[in-house]
């Protein structure tokens, strides 16, 4: 297979998966070794990587999702080359300390932008704190939010890079250069594909770029998809890795995408591997 780089992967423990509920709650969890495996099995060769703090609770305020963050910037430090960038994590319920926690995960964690989980809270002007730091600080966004919440928020604050779905009402986000693409498998089963010649000939192919929105799917389903599409070897290039390497130099111009694959430190069985949801398994 071809070299894919992941624009959308989460890292660490979420107490309560918004996709799939259970009682008691179920855990999702992906550690910076089990990540590296699947990248390794699935030849991805770097991420823009984010916490899986979805729904969880804030027992000791703004210190539990310090801890979140300092899960990513220690991936970012030890493995710069697989985890160029790093995403801060977005936590309404914290108010003008959350706000101050990004800007410390900015600036002393070497983190480069914000990640919003929708199970956080309304995706309304309180968000706005948060993309003015980015914005400020020349950041990426990843919010989860409809394109047009995202052409919105592109126009308003145009120092920050954001990523929508390339779904249905993407086109608004053409003519906006600060706005990238992103194919990520929705939350409708194994079954979802992408319709990915009416993709490119509605986006083009230059801001396109794979996501995996792992540990929350299989994202094999994605690049399979992407394989077997109907359109050139070249616009899959792009669309696998190409593009998002551009994007990292935008924000990391020192970077060189790795020539070889990576390395697992633990070798699975792959059912082993691709159990998302099995906490017993993680």
């Amino acid at each position: 297979m071809r070299p894919y780089i992941d624009a959308h992967a989460h890292i660490g423990e979420s107490i309560n998966s918004f996709f799939y509920h259970a009682d008691p709650p179920l855990k999702v969890r992906q550690t910076t070794g089990r990540y590296l495996a699947r990248m390794a099995a699935t030849s991805i060769y770097a991420a823009i990587t984010g916490c899986t703090a979805v729904g969880s609770p804030l027992e000791n305020g703004t210190m539990s999702i310090r801890h979140h963050n300092e899960v990513i910037s220690r991936a970012c430090r030890a493995f710069p080359d697989r985890f160029p960038i790093g995403l801060a994590l977005v936590e309404l319920r914290l108010g003008d300390a959350g706000v101050e926690e990004v800007d410390r995960a900015i600036c002393e964690g070497g983190l480069s932008g914000v990640m919003f989980h929708p199970s956080s809270g309304k995706l309304g002007k309180e968000i706005y704190p948060y993309v003015e730091l980015a914005s400020m600080y020349r950041g990426l966004c990843l919010l989860h939010a409809k394109p047009a919440h995202i052409a919105l928020l592109a126009r308003r604050f145009p120092g920050a890079t954001f990523f929508t779905d390339a779904r249905e009402g993407a086109e608004e986000c053409v003519p906006l250069d600060n706005v990238w693409f992103e194919l990520t498998q929705r939350p409708k089963g194994p079954g979802t594909v992408w319709d990915l010649p009416d993709v490119v000939n509605k986006l083009g192919s230059e801001r396109i770029v794979f996501g995996s929105d792992t540990p929350y799917f299989d994202y094999r389903v994605v690049q399979a998809m992407i394989e077997a599409a109907p359109v050139d070897e070249a616009t899959k290039d792009r669309i696998a890795y190409q593009n998002a390497a551009t994007l990292i130099r935008r924000f990391r111009p020192e970077w060189q995408m790795p020539q070889e694959p990576v390395i697992a430190p633990q070798l699975y069985a792959t059912e082993e591997l691709f159990a998302a949801r099995d906490e017993r398994l993680l």
